[in-house]
């Protein structure tokens, strides 16, 4: 994604170094977009983000990644709006109900956007259970599609959402599924990962544009 998004935006100025971070900054039309790759888990992706956000005031957050299906009405390959983030690590022992998770909820009528390509366009909205975990068995995925209520899993939003909040930065995220969370999950990402070429950056550039 963000090579596609650099066919479209040009680069300024070397990247900037904070901690092991590094925050690129790119121009798009009237717009100055910074850049940072979340990282692998929640802690990863909210260290990444505090990194951008300590030293950039950004108008809007916007987010693309993997994530893996738990709900069967989930298609691997298709991409979906993340309306809420669900963190699952972060309940009680005894928690039996999505209300027992922190969460946070997007108002997608809040981006106001003239023009959303495919494949984000087409785009319904996900419930996404974020953790630190790789879930990677069916009784696992079953038991936290059961816990949680959520369409999808991922290990990045938690973090992101957590951190976007904080700073009071408006947060939109996509999310394409990239496997099923079960016992083929690895190889099914791997092949996912080999064979995937971007087309979420390049949409979200022309989102970008649109902007006001």
């Amino acid at each position: 994604d963000r090579q596609g998004l650099k066919t479209l935006a040009r680069e300024m100025g070397q990247s900037a170094k904070v901690g092991t971070r590094s925050v690129q900054r790119r121009r798009l039309g009237s717009h100055t977009i910074y850049a940072v790759k979340m990282g692998s888990g929640a802690v990863e992706t909210a260290a990444s983000a505090q990194a951008l956000l300590a030293r950039n005031r950004c108008d809007w957050a916007f987010s693309l990644g993997p994530a893996g299906a738990l709900a069967d009405t989930v298609v691997t390959g298709c991409w979906y709006k993340v309306s809420r983030v669900v963190a699952w690590q972060h309940g009680s022992s005894a928690s039996v109900s999505p209300s027992d998770f922190p969460s946070w909820d997007t108002d997608w009528s809040r981006l106001p956007a003239t023009n959303i390509p495919p494949p984000l366009a087409t785009a319904s909205n996900l419930t996404v259970a974020s953790g630190e975990q790789f879930i990677s068995t069916t009784g696992d995925r079953d038991r936290l599609q059961a816990t949680t209520q959520a369409d999808a899993v991922d290990m990045n939003s938690f973090g992101l959402a957590l951190v976007c909040a904080d700073h009071g930065v408006p947060l939109f995220s996509w999310k394409i599924i990239s496997d099923h969370a079960d016992e083929n999950a690895s190889e099914t990402f791997r092949g996912f990962i080999t064979s995937y070429l971007g087309e979420g950056g390049k949409a979200l550039a022309e989102v970008i544009q649109s902007l006001p």
